[in-house]
This record gives structure tokens, C-alpha cells and sequence, in this order.
């Protein structure tokens, strides 16, 4: 991976927080944490085995981006991917980020009460640990194919509403009845948790 490209997007909208969203600056200093690396280097090294053809992809709960996006089109080239977010300060600063990639759509949308018509062939949520239960999603979108990570730090209370402590309670979370990968590794001491299936 082109860790260079994620530094420069950093940098990027670094100086955008500073300058309109300065409340924002902890949120943002922590899109590009070793975690975040780690398991979407993960994320695209399966999906690539599953669907190597993929040419346009939904990240639901995306942040900024920064770390997905990049790892993304290393992957799969210079692909169409949407970026859904519920917060109007997050997707302003991923719009500013994302300006010169015309393929990169922000989209501010609540992805657990919208109504959204995906486009992606692929439907990825790396922040299941964060809302409800994704067969509420999963089951209006049968013919997607959907990557979800969740996580077992059910430590972080007010952020963390709804962790799996393996597999099988992200199966059960998400809905999905094909699956095609799923498997757990531990980052900095707690399991990050995927399943990827239809």
C-alpha cells in the first residue's frame, strides 16, 4: 500500500478542520490510526479473493474515507464509490477531501433510517459495532454483496451499542444466509470481527 496517498489526503483536509471544523481536530487525528490500517488491509485482501471484478462499491458509515478509499482503488482500480455518513461536518470535510475524485461520492444520509437506493455491487460497513443490527439493511438488499466488520471492545459504552464477540453473532447480526468469508483477528488486544456474503 501507497501509505504516501493517505498521508497527503491527511494533509489535505487537515488544513480544512483547521480552518472551518477545529472541534472536529481529535475526531479526525484518529481516521488514520494503525487499526483503521490494519483491518482494511484485511477487508480488501478477501474481497479481492471473493469478487475481483468489483466496479463500484456503498461504504455505509464511512467517516472521511481516508484510509478505505485509497486501499479500495489499490485494490480494484479507480472505481465508483459512494461514501454515506450521518454527520454534515464528517461528509464536509470528506467532500473537501474527495474533491478532485470525481469517482468518490459523499453522501450525508442516516444509512439505519434513510431510505437509500445503494448502486454498489458491494455494500461495506466497517462500523457495525455502532448502530443496529445490519439485517435491517441486509434484508431490502438481497442481490448486494455486503463486507461488515464489527468488534468485541464493548468497553467503549456510549460509542460501541452493539459489538460481537465472534462470527457466528455477526452472521446473526447481519442477516446474511451465503457467506463467503468470515474469520476474526486481534488488533491492539481486542478481535476485529468479518463476514462477507449475500
Amino acid at each position: 500500500m501507497d501509505y504516501g496517498k493517505v498521508q497527503k489526503l491527511w494533509a489535505k483536509g487537515l488544513g480544512y478542520v483547521a480552518d472551518n471544523h477545529i472541534y472536529k481536530y481529535k475526531d479526525y487525528s484518529e481516521a488514520v490510526f494503525d487499526t483503521q490500517i490494519e483491518s482494511k488491509e484485511w477487508l480488501c485482501h478477501q474481497l479481492k479473493k471473493i469478487k475481483p471484478d468489483v466496479k463500484h462499491i456503498s461504504i455505509l458509515a464511512s467517516w472521511y474515507g481516508l484510509v478505505a478509499v485509497p486501499f479500495l482503488y489499490e485494490t480494484f482500480g479507480e472505481i465508483d464509490i459512494d461514501l454515506y455518513d450521518v454527520d454534515e461536518y464528517t461528509t464536509d470535510i470528506a467532500k473537501h477531501i474527495w474533491n478532485d475524485y470525481p469517482k468518490v461520492n459523499v453522501h450525508t444520509k442516516d444509512v439505519v433510517f434513510d431510505d437509500i437506493d445503494y448502486k454498489g455491487q458491494v455494500v461495506i460497513n466497517t462500523s457495525c459495532e455502532h448502530m443496529m443490527d445490519m439485517k435491517h439493511i441486509t434484508k431490502d438488499h438481497k442481490d448486494k454483496m455486503f463486507v461488515l466488520q464489527s468488534n468485541d471492545n464493548s468497553n467503549v459504552k456510549w460509542l460501541h451499542i452493539n459489538c460481537a464477540m465472534n462470527q457466528g453473532e455477526l452472521i446473526e447480526q447481519s442477516g446474511l444466509t451465503d457467506i463467503k468469508y468470515s474469520g476474526s483477528k486481534v488488533i491492539y488486544e481486542h478481535k476485529r470481527i468479518m463476514v462477507i456474503g449475500k
